[in-house]
């Protein structure tokens, strides 16, 4: 699709005071005031990303926006929430995500798995037995990315992260097989060091330019 025919894009940052709500003590009022605070931006940013990532005017399978509803499982405690892009319309969490992570002090944009996910074994061998763990290091070190794998830890933090490097992606999957919860191959924007980034437009840029680089490689995982 050519860039002249791209709507201007509606995602201007995420909002700086959305961020004092992770810490509301009361798990149900903390969920609200997530999803009230993040998620019409983060909508706006799926679908600036999803116009932009389109392949063809043809395109067979198209990626789909999902942002999650954090009440499952039972007890759940939401410490982050996140905007996924998939070419699934339903159930993204079974394969890879391109996922924009937003957690208290810090903003991922991210290739990533759940660790738990029926599809990560087979992902795993696909590194460790082809070429694939060339190609995902090849994209680290072109696009300034890193491997890290994260472990649950209790509320207010929610997971910790016990893995980075910026080419060992064997050790990652070391890490993953031990404690891991999350893998991910991407770029963290801390906060308050990268708040410029994350609360204005160059987060909308900094994900099209990551999530266009890995998605060949997305779609090389999911047979898209």
């Amino acid at each position: 699709m050519s860039v002249l025919f791209e709507p201007p894009p509606r995602f201007s940052g995420l909002p700086e005071p959305g961020f004092q709500v992770f810490s509301i003590e009361d798990r149900d009022a903390r969920r609200e005031a997530i999803v009230e605070a993040f998620h019409p931006a983060l909508r706006d940013l799926g679908e600036d990303l999803c116009a932009r990532l389109v392949r063809s005017e043809h395109e067979e399978r198209p990626l789909h926006v999902h942002l999650p509803r954090l009440d499952w499982p039972r007890g759940y405690q939401p410490f982050c929430t996140w905007l996924a892009l998939s070419r699934e319309s339903h159930g993204y969490q079974a394969g890879p995500q391109l996922n924009v992570g937003v957690h208290f002090d810090h903003v991922a944009v991210r290739l990533a798995w759940d660790v738990a996910a029926d599809g990560f074994g087979r992902f795993e061998f696909l590194c460790r037995r082809g070429n694939l763990s060339d190609e995902l290091r090849g994209l680290a070190s072109a696009e300034r990315l890193q491997f890290r794998v994260y472990a649950a830890a209790p509320w207010p933090v929610g997971s910790r992260c016990v893995f980075e490097s910026d080419d060992d992606i064997d050790g990652s999957f070391g890490a993953s097989n031990r404690r891991g919860v999350w893998w991910e191959l991407g770029r963290r924007f801390e906060l308050p060091a990268d708040a410029a980034i994350v609360h204005g437009r160059e987060l909308g840029t900094e994900a099209l330019r990551i999530f266009r680089a890995v998605l060949p490689t997305y779609d090389r995982i999911t047979g898209g």
